[in-house]
C-alpha cells in the first residue's frame, strides 16, 4: 500500500515538472513571437508600407513619379516620404529656405520630402530631378552602416574621376555631409557610372539614365546661354583691341593726310611751285583719293563698331536671361 502511495506521488511530481517544462516553453514561445511581432512592426520596411498607405498625390505629382520609372522599393520609400510640389512660402517654411545665394530645390527633412515647384516651362525637367534627389536621401536614411560603408568606397572612387565637377557641387556642405550629397548628385545628374554603383541605384530607379536626361534637359537653357555668353565675350574683347589698333592707324593716317593737305594748299599759294597745272591736277586728285580711302576706312571702323556694341547687347540680354533663369530656380526670390 505504502507503495502505491509512493508511486502516485512520484508519478504526480513528474508530471508536475513536465508541466512546468511546458509552462517554461510556452513563456518562451510567446516571447519569441512577440519579439519576432515587435521586430516585423517596428522594421523600416512595414514602417514604410503603412506611412505610404494613405499618401494621396496631387495630379503634378503623381505624374513626376510616374516619369521617374520607380522599381516596387522606390516607390514604397517615395509614398512613405509623402512628397509634396510646393510654392515659394510653403516651401521656405518647411526647407528653412532663407539664403538668397543658395539655390535650395528640395529637401528631406523630418521624414518627408518638399519639392520647391519651378513652373518656368524651360526649367520643368528640374521637378523630377529634385524629387529623384530627395527620395536618394531617403533611401541613404535607410541603409545599413556596412551598406554605406560598401557603397562610399565607390563613390570615392566616382568623386576622384570628377572632382572639379563636384568641387563646385559640394562647395556649400560640410565635410560630414558630403558624402551623402556625392551619392544623390552623381545618381541623378553623372551619366557615367561604375557598374556595381548602378546596381544599387538599380534598387530604386528602372532606369536611372532618364533621370540623367532630365537633368540635362533643364540644364540646357543655362548651357546654351553660358557658352554663348563665352562666345561673345571674347568676340567683344578681341574685335575691341582690333577696333582700338584700327583706330589709332586711321588717326596717324588722318593726320598724315591733313599734313599733306596743308603742305598742298600751301604749296598752290606760291607760283611755280606746282611746275603744270597737270602736277597740280595730279596732286590734287592723289589726296582727294587718300581722303575717300580714310572715309571708307573710317566707315568700316564706325560698322565694326557698332557690330561690337550690337554684340555687348547681346551679351547684357544673355546675363539678364541667365539671372532670369537662376531666380526662377531660388525659393528665396519673389519674381512678382
Amino acid at each position: 500500500m505504502n507503495k502505491q502511495v509512493a508511486d502516485i506521488t512520484e508519478e504526480v511530481r513528474q508530471e508536475n515538472r513536465r508541466q512546468m517544462r511546458r509552462e517554461i516553453v510556452a513563456v518562451f514561445v510567446v516571447a519569441a513571437v512577440m519579439l519576432a511581432v515587435n521586430f516585423v512592426v517596428q522594421s523600416r520596411t512595414v514602417h514604410d508600407f503603412w506611412a505610404g498607405l494613405w499618401y494621396s498625390p496631387s495630379e503634378q505629382m503623381a505624374t513626376l513619379t510616374t516619369e521617374l520609372e520607380l522599381t516596387s522599393t522606390g516607390e514604397r520609400i517615395l509614398k512613405a516620404t509623402q512628397p509634396v510640389l510646393e510654392a515659394r512660402e510653403s516651401f521656405n517654411e518647411h526647407c528653412d529656405s532663407h539664403k538668397t545665394e543658395l539655390s535650395l530645390l528640395g529637401c528631406y527633412t523630418e521624414g518627408k520630402i518638399y519639392v520647391y515647384e519651378i513652373t518656368e516651362e524651360r526649367l520643368s525637367a528640374s521637378n523630377k530631378v529634385t524629387l529623384a534627389h530627395e527620395l536618394l536621401h531617403a533611401a541613404w536614411e535607410r541603409m545599413g552602416p556596412s551598406e554605406r560603408e560598401e557603397i562610399r568606397e565607390m563613390l570615392a572612387q566616382v568623386r576622384s574621376e570628377n572632382e572639379e565637377w563636384f568641387e563646385t557641387e559640394l562647395e556649400a556642405y560640410a565635410e560630414n555631409e558630403q558624402t551623402e550629397e556625392v551619392w544623390t548628385r552623381a545618381g541623378t545628374k553623372l551619366r557615367e557610372l561604375p557598374e556595381e554603383l548602378e546596381a544599387k541605384y538599380a534598387k530604386y530607379f528602372r532606369n536611372r539614365l532618364k533621370i540623367v536626361e532630365f537633368y540635362d534637359t533643364y540644364q540646357a537653357p543655362f548651357r546654351e546661354l553660358q557658352a554663348r555668353s563665352e562666345e561673345l565675350r571674347k568676340l567683344i574683347f578681341a574685335t575691341k583691341d582690333a577696333i582700338e589698333r584700327e583706330r589709332d592707324e586711321y588717326l596717324k593716317a588722318v593726320e598724315a593726310l591733313d599734313a599733306e593737305v596743308a603742305e598742298f594748299n600751301e604749296c598752290a599759294e606760291v607760283a611755280g611751285c606746282f611746275e603744270t597745272d597737270e602736277e597740280f591736277e595730279t596732286r590734287r586728285a592723289e589726296l582727294t583719293e587718300a581722303r575717300e580711302k580714310l572715309l571708307e576706312e573710317r566707315e568700316k571702323l564706325n560698322a565694326k563698331i557698332d557690330e561690337n556694341n550690337a554684340r555687348v547687347e547681346e551679351y547684357q540680354a544673355n546675363q539678364m536671361m541667365l539671372g532670369e533663369l537662376t531666380d526662377a530656380m531660388n525659393s528665396n526670390v519673389d519674381r512678382l
